[in-house]
């Protein structure tokens, strides 16, 4: 590429060879880098507008070709330099698809979605792919949540201002762009008073706590805690999911406490999944240590480490998980490895505020990256172009069925 291309241009320029099929390997390396610049995000959402309703693009989408062009330029992928690490290689592949099927119109999305769920080799036959239908309001979850203070008083932080929401104890309490703080006004101690922050379905929330301790709070969650920690530890309980970056302070050990489950640790960063409905309490580990307390067994994990607890308490540690599939909730994607139609399914569920049934039996699994800031219907076309599965909604129902060539997804009415 010519030195004196802005990264606009050149990003441009790559989006235009690679839609019409004249993109070479290094090309095409070029600009999944170029994806990960979240300064050029804005360009990239307007030029993936462009192209994927271009009809010069269309047209190549109907013979296949560009499908075929997709599948030999992402088997070269695998081979990119090999001093990059594979999961910079996977976060910047990942990356571009996510924002596609944030842009695109789902009718020619099977190109690059399908490389990743069907991972089959074989081309889709489009014409049995049911067609897509019109978007509606089911749109995806944001930043919502309520926060109960120690006097019983109950804040919808979803219709707070940001500022101050309170004055506790020693503690001012302030909201700011989806993220709640505590910070201690007073040197003295208060006594100890607690809060607690809960997300309906179809929400999610951060807290920076009294200790600088940093908190993500998935869907369907809650976390109670100290407004301040005065004593000789620092205790919260979470229900459902959160990804903690604790701070550190060997004085004062930081415990998360779970179901049955106790995570011990003094400064480092971890996921909890704890769902009732997920039957597994799991524990992943991304940096630091933890230990993990359950009845009369304990686990010490080290980073890429997963503990999967269940319901008899008993302990099974994973290692070298995939932990950016962990976390993908957190960086605002689905994320899915070998992930069975229930598991995904529970993840809409809780994150569109939807009920899910089956009709059938079905026992089908999925990989692959879909941002979180996308529509039900969108995501549903995705994994409905797999040719695996298929929906129908009703109202807020969605109704999971076996594949069955050329019936359409129905619209909620």
């Amino acid at each position: 590429m010519p030195d004196n291309k802005t990264p606009d241009s050149n990003l441009n320029s790559l989006l235009e060879k690679f839609f019409h099929n004249t993109c070479t390997r290094e090309e095409f390396e070029e600009l999944l880098e170029l994806t990960g610049n979240e300064d050029l995000k804005a360009g990239l959402d307007i030029s993936m507008k462009s192209f994927w309703t271009d009809p010069l693009f269309k047209n190549v989408t109907e013979d296949n070709k560009l499908d075929s062009k997709f599948f030999e330029l992402m088997q070269e992928a695998k081979n990119l330099d090999p001093q990059i690490p594979t999961k910079s290689k996977v976060k910047w592949i990942s990356k571009f698809i996510s924002y596609a099927a944030a842009v695109v119109i789902l009718g020619v999305l099977s190109i690059g979605m399908y490389y990743f769920f069907n991972k089959t080799g074989k081309n889709p036959t489009v014409k049995n792919i049911p067609a897509p239908i019109k978007d509606h309001q089911i749109l995806p979850g944001g930043n919502k949540a309520f926060l109960t203070l120690s006097n019983g008083t109950i804040i919808n932080l979803t219709d707070s201002q940001n500022g101050t929401l309170a004055n506790q104890g020693n503690t001012k309490i302030s909201n700011s762009n989806g993220m709640i703080s505590y910070s201690i006004t007073k040197n003295n101690p208060s006594t100890m008073l607690f809060n607690i922050i809960s997300t309906p379905k179809g929400g999610q929330y951060k807290l920076l706590l009294a200790d600088g301790t940093k908190v993500w709070l998935n869907a369907a969650s809650s976390l109670r805690y100290p407004i301040s920690f005065n004593g000789k530890k620092r205790e919260v309980e979470l229900t459902g999911e959160a990804y903690f970056e604790v701070a550190a302070d060997k004085s004062k050990p930081f415990t998360v406490t779970s179901k049955n489950i106790e995570v011990q640790v003094l400064g480092t960063h971890f996921n909890i999944n704890a769902y009732e409905n997920e039957g597994l309490s799991r524990t992943t580990l991304l940096e630091g240590s933890v230990r993990i307390n359950v009845s009369n067994n304990s686990q010490l994990l080290k980073p890429g480490q997963q503990a999967r607890v269940s319901s008899s308490n008993e302990i099974n540690v994973i290692n070298n998980v995939e932990t950016d599939e962990v976390i993908a909730w957190k960086n605002e994607n689905f994320q899915f490895i070998k992930a069975d139609i229930q598991s995904v399914m529970r993840q809409i569920e809780r994150w569109y505020d939807v009920d899910v049934e089956y009709n059938g039996n079905i026992s089908t699994h999925f990989g692959g990256s879909i941002s979180r800031n996308v529509s039900l219907n969108q995501v549903l076309n995705i994994l409905q172009q797999t040719q695996k599965v298929r929906f129908e909604m009703e109202g807020k129902k969605v109704i999971v069925s076996p594949f069955q060539s050329n019936a359409p997804l129905k619209d909620s009415k």
